[in-house]
């Protein structure tokens, strides 16, 4: 079993993002990058980040996609999020049932996964994914500025 970024947690977090959306339909792109945004919170001023501000977080975005798909297909499976085709593709959202399922989560986890998708959104949610993209692209120069600094030898700071 895989504990972290299983597709069950992965689809819970996606689950958060729907639900804090809801009545909004979001694509799979956006869905990545605002995954990456509730594990990686405070490096966009939010509160403080699930994960840990490690130099090469940036590179996580490549590898989310297909544990996205995969997390959204168990969340399509228990009938807890939708899938159709609007206007800009395929889109997802929170089904009727998802509130009720996420309001059954108690674990300190859960708790600040939900506080964080919540901010997500709020400040998020509403962008298209280009302005989205951009605003990441924005702290990922950070991102390598910082890992240039960490893998840096000592004589050259």
């Amino acid at each position: 079993m895989k504990p972290l970024n299983s597709s069950l947690e992965v689809g819970l977090r996606v689950l958060l993002i729907l639900q804090n959306a809801f009545p909004e339909h979001l694509d799979l792109n956006q869905l990545v990058l605002l995954d990456h945004s509730v594990l990686h919170s405070a490096d966009l001023g939010g509160p403080e980040s699930l994960h840990p501000p490690v130099p090469v977080r940036a590179s996580e975005l490549g590898v989310k996609r297909q544990a996205i798909e995969a997390g959204l297909e168990v969340m399509i499976r228990a009938h807890l999020a939708h899938v159709g085709v609007g206007d800009g593709g395929i889109e997802f959202w929170a089904g009727e049932a998802a509130d009720g399922f996420i309001k059954l989560l108690e674990t300190e986890y859960a708790a600040q996964l939900s506080t964080r998708a919540a901010w997500v959104v709020q400040h998020f949610g509403t962008l298209d994914e280009q302005t989205l993209r951009a605003a990441l692209s924005t702290v990922a120069q950070h991102w390598s500025e910082e890992f240039a600094t960490a893998a840096a030898p000592e004589e050259l700071h």
